[in-house]
């Protein structure tokens, strides 16, 4: 695993409107008729979930039924992989942000949780915000997952922004999918996956890819 927290250096992340009918929406919790999200829903979750994180998901994910949408086979359920210590969800209001901050600019919100699937880590994070590609502030992040630098992201940003609603966009090294989101009322969201470092056999792009999808299935 690779031990990485979210928070984006000298800034708090985005504060996105989400889940207008997450404290009830669908009969099963999450995959039914799916949750809305909107920027200021999610902006409000984050408050909630506090800047120290939280040991329980506050969004309606059934990631095991996700795995099996997707057709991988391995236990799979809430929390980081075994030996892995991060908090099961953390998230930031990115309307807090602190001027100069990546999100100052593009207000919104992000909550993000770790769920496991055999011995693969996978953090899902939610972000929204007023302007378009909100999943460009978490740049940061996807520089520590895949080890890329800031200008090899450009190319896939470019791809992200041209993708259609429900359909994943894999980056190039295969551990992370961003999905674009339609949210209720104004703004932007994403749903981006990033991988841990897997013990023993980890996801196939093909596998990551359709996680994503089915993910992406349960909030819209």
């Amino acid at each position: 695993m690779s031990g990485y927290r979210h928070v984006l250096p000298g800034a708090a992340v985005l504060a996105v409107a989400l889940l207008a009918g997450c404290q009830g929406g669908t009969d099963d919790g999450a995959g039914g008729d799916g949750v809305p999200v909107s920027v200021e829903r999610l902006a409000e979750m984050a408050d909630e979930v506090g800047p120290d994180g939280s040991d329980t998901c506050p969004l309606p994910y059934d990631f095991a039924k996700a795995a099996s949408t997707a057709k991988i086979t391995g236990e799979a359920g809430d929390g980081a992989a075994a030996g892995d210590d991060e908090p099961a969800a953390t998230a930031e209001n990115g309307y807090k942000a602190e001027k100069g901050a990546p999100f100052a600019d593009n207000p919104g919100g992000l909550v993000s949780c770790w769920f496991h699937v055999g011995g693969q880590s996978v953090e899902v994070h939610l972000v929204a915000a007023e302007k378009p590609q909100p999943e460009s502030l978490l740049a940061p992040v996807l520089v520590r997952v895949s080890g890329q630098d800031a200008e090899e992201l450009d190319p896939y940003l470019r791809r992200t922004e041209k993708g259609e609603p429900g359909t994943p966009v894999l980056g190039t090294t295969g551990d992370y999918a961003t999905v674009r989101v339609e949210p209720e009322g104004e703004g932007h969201a994403a749903l981006l996956l990033t991988l841990g470092e897997p013990e023993g056999p980890g996801l196939g792009e093909d596998q990551l890819s359709a996680l994503s999808r089915a993910l992406y299935e349960q909030i819209s």
